[in-house]
């Protein structure tokens, strides 16, 4: 029965538009976007967080260290530039929603400071001045910071909330009437300095000062990074109904993966346990009633009943423990691994596999080809392979190595039918960090990615480097569109975390696996609405159920968003929108089936 769009509907609709703004906004620096001419980027880099300089929303100490960023910036002619938009994204360019600086008051954020390094010439010599360009928030959107021209540098400060340090990945954004110039994501190549680093007077009235020459800082030793991915999830594990309690370290995420302490799943599992260091491998060993699992640290291939088998996420040290892949370990042991999650709390089950089931022994992939030697480190040399994750070559894939000193000026080199590349670096006084970005067909289509090397550490073009990459945890996303009005006013009201989404792979995924059944509720995304996160990239049939509490299920109708008629399942893909490298989405609409509720 048709009724009138209740206020409960207009404001599910308004909701649904504002969740898709911000999904829309949830790539800083839109892929594929022309920027203007005349203006560039020729240098942003993080280059400590030893100051105090600015507050949350002006140039006012606060007892906190802040970003100090550097910006070296070219204008052909005079520009106004409106506002600079400090983002924090993942290492390509995304927005993880850690932090955002602005110049002006558009929405939310903190401040970001600008000091500009003026070089003035007089007849008595030269001296620099260190102005201040933006002492609070430009509390007017009309406002713009200021016109430039020529060759800038600027001091950037940005407030620190927390999340400012050498893991994470920022996106400088320069408006201006012509179009927006965006940076590429740059990252904090080395551990952070905690030295004091010169600053500007917090009062905002402009003043000459000197620029004294830089103290050396002894650089400290980096400190292991917390794993990715897992902050706010809450991850609880069951065997045969009871939970366990892992007080060496709780369960993390990683890459799609959850990774548990080797020694209690092992143990548990009924595994003797053994840990054998060989050199410089490491390797952790369970053996039970002829069985044996071998996993070796930071390997991705294990060692099952003396077969070799691929793995997604290597065992690895994190924290001072050795975390190990839970599905893979309990499944090779011959159990069975549930899984479901609601909200920020994933909860999964290991049970007895039916009686007469036969003990899984993982069908071991092809053993990856041996990686020909590269023989030693060259002078001015960068070399390595591309591989898949099965160890597989990739060839014809142009390697990029980025001259980290001067713009445009970048090498670059082609892997032969092995996988291999070799590059000679210009003799300069500079550091280099290698890339790619490549195309590879999957189902019919062209997907993009974009890779850095597995050691992904800049090195000095003098002494040469070795740098390998793999092509591994490849996931996408799925947004979720449900429709508020099919759902009768009679019933509960609708919520996103009510709706359970069941995907179904369809062949093999991208990496050549099977997959597994994916049974999860709708959560927030990363990049604003709702839908499933974190799906490793293949072919999938989708279905829904809306779960309401105190209600019995009721099932959805679905579509690829826009595409045909509404189905009990639909199959779909994923793609890269606006043509971005390495990131994957789709998106669904969902309806309630009216036969359900008659």
């Amino acid at each position: 029965m048709m009724k009138g769009y209740g206020k409960r509907k207009q404001m599910a609709g308004y909701s649904l538009l504002l969740a898709g703004c911000l999904a829309f906004n949830g790539i800083a620096g839109a892929f594929g976007e022309t920027q203007p001419e005349g203006i560039k980027i020729k240098e942003f880099s993080l280059l400590d967080t030893g100051s105090d300089v600015v507050g949350a929303a002006d140039f006012t100490p606060e007892g906190k260290k802040d970003g100090h960023f550097k910006l070296q910036l070219h204008l052909n002619q005079k520009t106004t530039i409106n506002a600079v938009v400090l983002r924090s994204t993942d290492d390509y360019g995304k927005d993880n929603y850690q932090g955002v600086w602005r110049t002006n008051r558009v929405t939310t954020g903190w401040l970001l400071g600008i000091v500009q390094d003026k070089t003035v010439t007089t007849g008595s010599g030269t001296t620099h001045e260190r102005i201040i360009v933006n002492p609070g928030f430009r509390k007017d959107i009309k406002e713009p910071v200021g016109q430039f021209e020529g060759d800038l540098t600027f001091d950037l400060y940005a407030s620190d909330n927390g999340t400012i340090k050498e893991t994470q990945s920022y996106v400088l954004e320069i408006e201006t009437p012509q179009g927006t110039v965006f940076s590429k994501p740059i990252k904090y190549k080395q551990p952070m300095t905690s030295g004091e680093t010169p600053a500007p007077s917090p009062s905002p009235v402009t003043s000459p000062a000197p620029v004294p020459s830089p103290t050396p800082v002894p650089t400290p030793t980096p400190v292991p990074a917390p794993a990715q991915g897992s902050h706010d999830l809450e991850i609880r594990v069951f065997f045969k109904g009871t939970e366990l309690h892992f007080d060496e370290m709780a369960p993390v995420l990683k890459d799609g993966r959850t990774l548990v302490p080797f020694r209690q799943l092992f143990e548990t599992l009924g595994f003797k346990v053994d840990w054998v260091e060989e050199g410089n491998v490491r390797k952790a060993i369970g053996k039970k009633n002829g069985q044996s699992i071998e996993l070796t640290i930071d390997s991705t291939t294990a060692m099952v009943n003396g077969k070799a088998v691929a793995l997604d996420v290597p065992a690895q040290i994190m924290g001072g423990r050795t975390m190990v892949p839970l599905r893979f370990v309990s499944e090779s042991s011959g159990y069975e691994v549930g899984f479901s999650s609601s909200g920020q709390v994933w909860t999964i089950h290991i049970e007895e596999a039916a009686p007469g089931t036969p003990v899984p022994v993982p069908s071991p992939s092809p053993t990856p080809a041996p990686i020909p030697s590269v023989g030693e480190v060259e002078p001015y040399v960068v070399k390595g392979f591309l591989r898949n994750a099965h160890g597989d070559p990739l060839p014809g894939v142009t390697i990029n190595a980025d001259n980290m000193l001067f713009s445009d000026s970048n090498l670059a080199a082609v892997t032969d039918e092995k996988g291999f590349y070799r590059i000679e670096l210009a003799q300069l006084p500079t550091t280099w960090s290698m890339t790619t970005t490549f195309t590879k067909e999957y189902n019919g289509k062209e997907q993009r990615f974009f890779l850095r090397s597995d050691v992904d550490q800049p090195f000095a073009g003098s002494t040469g480097a070795i740098r390998h990459f793999t092509l591994k945890g490849v996931v996408g996303h799925i947004e979720i569109h449900p429709d508020f009005w099919s759902f009768d006013d009679n019933l509960p009201m609708f919520e996103m975390k009510d709706l359970e989404v069941t995907l179904t792979p369809v062949g093999l995924l991208f990496d050549g696996s099977g997959g597994e059944t994916i049974t999860t509720m709708a959560d927030v995304l990363p990049t604003g609405g709702h839908g499933v996160d974190k799906i490793p990239l293949g072919r999938y049939k989708i279905s829904a159920a809306w779960k309401p509490e105190g209600h019995a299920p009721m099932p959805m109708l679905v579509r690829v968003t826009g595409k045909g008629k509404f189905g009990p399942s639909v199959e779909f893909d994923f793609h890269n929108p606006l043509g971005a490298p390495s990131i994957f989405v789709n998106e669904i609409d969902a309806k309630l089936d009216s036969q359900s509720v008659n």
